[in-house]
């Protein structure tokens, strides 16, 4: 997106199989809460019949019926989510109508490598595992490269990926394999590099990957369930983090979080249409906020999937173009790089397959003040 190519990128985080499903309105009527832009992990409850419906169940009795396209292969039947879906404690229910489908490669590793022509590091199943061979097939495709860690006997993991487009929803129901199976990272894989980038992880080893030497900015991409580990707790190894950019809901649902703000160089929290925050500390040793709006655009999203690292991407890179060494910020460094990650959020919403911004597209978005058609 707009890394220089002098400037060595290892990203270590997860690489899925996208299986993308967008549907007709939100996914939450509003009088029950605001679009879903969280991540979930799922198992299949009943083995649905082709021809049935999808249907999404979480812990408090909310219910999303998705009747999909007639190409659509599945899966089928009922998904049983870990977390719930809506902020309302009262049980409901919504129908939605599937529009098209597409699969597609996903995982926050692989966006951020993509992104910030980085070399990914993740793990994958098996050189037989089908789904393991179609996400290498998509990362090449993508110009990523990758150094595999296999795991045997597993299968690649995958993401049902629920989307609303121009309603703003976007639903990943995670199906977890080889990540979750893998015990330890290589230590050979966590290689010296400017930019070490770790994503998604599970926590025990994205602390690893963190803490590993060799890195000259260490940026920490968590997932909801990052947030939520309490066996490995983010405040556990913030100390080691220059850089962590998360959602509004992802960081207000971590403890200790403003412990966790303290101990890093820089925090961003975006939030959607409502914009982006970032803190840091100045160049006089004082607390720095800047504020950000989110970039206008002259029409709806096609898709929301992918402003997140579009976003980071775009931050990191711009400070670090401009020296950020992440032991202060000058508060006119925060405005010009938060401003160009929110032109490239803004940007992304109007692709509907994998891929970011170029730096060019970025920069005349900026100086024209709008997102056209």
């Amino acid at each position: 997106m707009c890394a220089t190519m002098s400037r060595r990128t290892h990203v270590v985080g997860p690489a899925y199989l996208d299986r993308v499903l967008r549907v007709d309105r939100p996914l939450i009527a509003p009088e029950h809460g605001p679009p879903l832009d969280k991540s979930v992990d799922g198992r299949t409850g009943f083995a649905g019949q082709p021809g049935t419906r999808l249907v999404l169940s979480d812990p408090l009795g909310h219910k999303i019926t998705v009747t999909p396209p007639q190409s659509w292969p599945g899966p089928w039947g009922e998904v049983l989510l870990n977390r719930p879906m809506g902020e309302s404690s009262a049980p409901w229910s919504r129908e939605v109508e599937g529009t098209d489908w597409q699969d597609d490669l996903g995982g926050m590793g692989a966006g951020y490598a993509a992104a910030l022509e980085g070399e990914l590091v993740s793990a994958l199943g098996s050189t037989d595992d089908v789904v393991s061979r179609a996400v290498s097939a998509l990362l090449e495709r993508a110009g990523v490269v990758h150094r595999p860690i296999r795991v045997a006997g597993q299968a690649a993991d995958w993401t049902l990926l629920i989307t609303s487009g121009p309603h703003g929803d976007k639903l990943p129901v995670g199906f977890r394999g080889c990540h979750a199976a893998l015990g330890e990272l290589p230590p050979e894989s966590l290689g010296a590099c400017d930019l070490r980038v770790v994503a998604s992880l599970p926590n025990r080893l994205a602390a690893q990957a963190l803490q590993a030497p060799g890195a000259g900015i260490r940026m920490f991409a968590p997932a909801m369930r990052n947030m939520l580990d309490r066996d490995t707790p983010v405040a556990s190894f913030a100390g080691v983090i220059d850089l962590i950019c998360c959602n509004r809901q992802e960081w207000e649902s971590l403890e200790h979080r403003e412990e966790v703000a303290w101990r890093v160089a820089m925090l961003a929290i975006t939030d959607g249409p409502n914009g982006s925050t970032l803190r840091f500390t100045t160049p006089i040793g004082e607390p720095g906020t800047q504020r950000l709006d989110a970039f206008p655009r002259s029409h709806p999203p096609q898709d929301t999937n992918r402003a997140g690292e579009a976003y980071a991407s775009t931050l990191v890179a711009t400070l670090l173009d401009h020296g950020w060494d992440a032991s202060v910020t000058d508060p006119a460094l925060a405005l010009l790089a938060g401003r160009r990650a929110s032109v490239a959020a803004a940007l992304v919403l109007d692709r509907r397959d994998f891929g970011f911004p170029s730096p060019a597209e970025i920069d005349a978005a900026l100086l024209a003040g709008k997102v056209e058609r």
